[in-house]
């Protein structure tokens, strides 16, 4: 009869175990829970330039990509006796359904979903043990199995432990249908060589179903319905923070890097320093980051979880153990000040790396490829860092490749942001006027690899990929400001072989386009690219006159898209703001009709008055609007002969712009002041609450400054009014407040 080892995944106890069971049976077949299909991944899983934590990634061929992932860690049992038999020369194989069956099973899942969520839920199997242990199945593990310091007693604990698990879960086609596989496979093998000299390692709830169970007619009956789906395979780099528990993996480590601690110290003989070792590191967290932690709380802590471990039934500390203690002794018994620290001991922020050449999808190795030319291997971390780049020639070095290095890394990253692999995230700068600067927060994950293995149906490189995605996207376009948006796509990924086609997109969307709004919004895409393009290197020529169109066809519509309610006011003074900065950048723009346009608007009592004072303020900014017009408009637009609400809205939108100068302006503020003490009590409730919007994001140096201008037109000096401003709410004044609440404002 063949063999068995039952494990638990991801157990150090289990890892180090398993290679003494090989080096007694010394068999010539080794079979190991996994895909088998994926037998060929097992050679450079175990290759000497691997560094763990790695992971097998199978995924469909066809959208949307399916996944299924087989992670492995140096403590991983079966990882452990694939490297014994790589070493012994020895066949070994995985045993386990095929990828493609499982793939095609997730599909099914897909389809059975309503049924499958309406249906009453299980208790988990972990849930039922805790009850009959009285422990949480960690701490139970940690005790009766990671601190077994004994072969015999670690393969007795394991099958009583497979036992348990079989008794207290419920039937499960899908384990059935596997653990047939898995006989038939062992039944093949077993026929391949003398039965004790194949040896099967399998989880040990999987061990309970199969050992010395013979492949027989049910079994076939169960394999006859397996359905395949057409996948592919790769190797993937993992992390321990995907590893854990928290991660959402369900067969994770709670504590991969605490796990790694044990791994090692058993390695060493050396298990009983693993308790002193984890605090140490998490004394050594704290001060490294600012915060106090001595040797003798360590000490103490150490004697803590020793007592800890004696009073709960374990030979050592467990994790348990050493995070109260930890907590006592080192947060002062507060978690919170040890929680970083905790989650960098215990999760831990290792990610594994594979050779060149073990990947299997052209993307994945052009993405790695591309790493290393553009200088961002580094950046490869669990760890977020950011990078600034300057996209302007560099004249202080020899070859073009450096001298445009951040330009090209700039083209490397919004094409993974287009293809949504999230590696980096473009960080929003405040400097407006450095357009040759770029900051990225980069920060790698294993679903971004994942992510990378699906960006592989849309081109062999991420350059292709990229390019036929945003073909795709302008295919699809729905109006003339999203064509615009892909356009600029465009040229920030450096794909100058899209522009005629992008650029032919907007015109087609733009024939159409009827919204004011959306125009304005696409004048400010290609606007942007026209004061950008050369930056990148791609000739923005044919978009300028596409551009001027686009203005024209704002200008034309604008008045009439003004009359409007107060959500759509918004979108047009969005626009606005779009028309007036290209109208100030681009001097083959008609100024003059735009100028004219907001005198029009900023005049119209038709118009949303949002909009009106907006388009005043503009004016203003622009001093295309004289002292006595201004003061004009102020006069008639905050009148009795306004209503309150649309006064109020008018002001808004004036004060959108040319904040100091509108504070400078002492008649400005005479003006409303008149205005508000005119209203009587329900119209000054919604006044009220157009103010409160229109001063929510002034700074407070500016409403300092509103408030003393108000003070000189009511008489009350500086100092009074500073003091009232500043004062605490009183309770009868946020009784007022609250009672807003109830006031039905309508459409303000």
């Amino acid at each position: 009869m063949a063999e068995y080892f039952g494990v638990r995944h991801l157990s150090p106890a289990c890892a180090y175990y398993v290679t003494e069971f090989l080096e007694r049976v010394k068999p010539e077949i080794v079979l190991i829970e996994g895909p088998s299909d994926l037998n060929e991944l097992i050679a450079p899983l175990c290759s000497l330039e691997t560094e763990l934590p790695a992971a097998i990634l199978a995924y469909t061929e066809k959208a949307p990509v399916r996944t299924v992932l087989w992670p492995y860690a140096e403590f991983s049992p079966e990882y452990r006796a694939m490297k014994w038999a790589v070493k012994n020369n020895k066949e070994v194989m995985f045993c386990d359904l095929p990828s493609s069956c499982l793939l095609s099973e997730d599909k099914d899942e897909e389809n059975s979903e309503e049924k499958e969520n309406n249906a009453p839920k299980s208790v988990s199997v972990y849930d039922a043990l805790e009850k009959i242990t009285g422990s949480d199945h960690y701490s139970f593990w940690e005790y009766t199995f990671e601190q077994c310091e004994s072969y015999e007693d670690l393969i007795e604990a394991v099958s009583e432990y497979g036992k348990n698990l079989r008794e207290n879960s419920e039937k499960d086609k899908h384990n059935q249908i596997r653990e047939a596989y898995m006989r038939k496979l062992i039944s093949e093998c077993e026929k391949k060589a003398s039965a004790d000299k194949v040896a099967v390692i399998t989880g040990a709830f999987h061990t309970y179903g199969i050992k010395n169970i013979p492949y027989t007619d049910e079994d076939k009956q169960l394999l006859s319905g397996l359905t395949k789906e057409k996948s592919k395979a790769t190797l993937m780099p993992y992390s321990y923070y995907r590893l854990s528990s928290r991660s959402g993996y369900g067969a994770g480590s709670k504590a991969p890097a605490y796990f790694e601690i044990l791994w090692k110290n058993r390695l060493s003989n050396t298990l009983k320093n693993s308790a002193p070792e984890y605090l140490s590191k998490i004394a050594l967290y704290q001060r490294s980051n600012g915060y106090a932690a001595s040797t003798a709380e360590v000490i103490e802590a150490t004697r803590l979880a020793e007592t800890l471990a004696s009073m709960r039934g374990g030979k050592a500390p467990n994790l348990a153990d050493l995070r109260d203690a930890a907590v006592t002794c080192m947060g002062h018994g507060s978690f919170g000040e040890i929680s970083l620290a905790c989650a960098d001991t215990e999760i831990g922020t290792k990610i594994g790396s594979l050779p060149e050449g073990t990947v299997c999808t052209s993307v994945q190795e052009d993405f790695t490829r591309q790493l290393k030319e553009l200088k961002l291997t580094k950046y490869r971390s669990a760890s977020a860092e950011d990078i600034e780049l300057d996209l302007r020639e560099n004249l202080r070095v020899k070859t073009e490749k450096s001298a445009f290095l951040d330009l090209n890394r700039s083209f490397f990253l919004h094409r993974l942001r287009v293809l949504n692999i999230h590696f980096g995230e473009l960080i929003p700068r405040h400097q407006d006027n450095a357009t040759w600067a770029e900051a990225w927060r980069l920060q790698w994950s294993p679903e971004a690899e994942i992510e990378i293995v699906e960006a592989s149906l849309q081109g062999d490189t991420v350059c292709g990929a990229a390019e036929n995605i945003l073909n795709f996207r302008l295919a699809e376009s729905q109006s003339v400001s999203e064509a615009a948006a892909i356009l600029s796509d465009v040229f920030m990924c450096g794909l100058s072989d899209c522009v005629k086609t992008a650029v032919m997109a907007v015109q087609r969307q733009a024939a159409d386009c009827t919204s004011a709004a959306d125009t304005g919004n696409a004048v400010g895409e290609l606007s942007a690219i026209i004061r950008f393009g050369n930056l990148r290197r791609i000739d923005s020529e044919p978009v300028c006159p596409l551009l001027e169109k686009l203005f024209l066809r704002f200008c034309l519509s604008a008045e009439t898209a003004a009359i409007c309610d107060r959500a759509a006011a918004t979108e047009i003074i969005g626009a606005l703001s779009q028309i007036n900065n290209a109208c100030l950048s681009h001097d083959f723009l008609d100024e003059e009709r735009f100028v004219r346009l907001l005198e029009n608007l900023s005049d119209s009592e038709f118009a949303n008055p949002l909009i009106s004072g907006y388009a005043c303020a503009v004016l203003t900014e622009r001093g295309k609007i004289s002292p006595e017009m201004l003061s004009a408009l102020i006069n008639r637009k905050l009148s009795k002969g306004t209503s309150a609400s649309d006064g109020a809205l008018w002001f808004e939108g004036l004060a959108k712009k040319n904040r100091r100068s509108l504070i400078s302006r002492l008649s400005i503020w005479e003006k409303l002041c008149s205005f508000t003490q005119e209203l009587d009590d329900e119209e000054f409730k919604s006044v009220l609450v157009c103010l409160r919007r229109t001063f929510s994001d002034f700074t407070p140096s500016e409403k300092s400054d509103i408030a003393e201008n108000i003070g000189e037109v009511l008489g009350i000096s500086k100092e009074t009014a500073a003091e009232y401003i500043t004062a605490a709410i009183t309770e009868e004044q946020q009784q007022t407040l609250d009672e807003l609440d109830d006031f039905d404002f309508g459409d303000i």
